[in-house]
């Protein structure tokens, strides 16, 4: 039996004030940006839009410079 552990990589979620709107952003994740009117809501979007973007790459098997570094062990 194999069990694979995987090294998991931290994402940076930034919330910034943009005039009446929160803009919220991974800088790991390139072009994964977003806004809501509070910060409760702009950090839901970005969840959301993370959860679209990594979603996104395992469908078109595109690999970011965020995956490449992802090791794998097998025991």
């Amino acid at each position: 039996m194999q069990t694979t552990i995987s090294q998991i990589s931290m994402l940076t979620f930034k919330i910034e004030k943009d005039g009446k709107k929160f803009h919220a952003y991974c800088k790991e994740l390139k072009g994964c940006h977003t806004f809501g009117d509070t910060k409760a809501e702009a950090i839901k979007n970005l969840k959301n839009a993370v959860s679209l973007y990594i979603e996104d790459e395992v469908e078109s098997q595109t690999i970011s410079p965020l995956m490449k570094r992802k090791q794998h062990v097998k025991i």
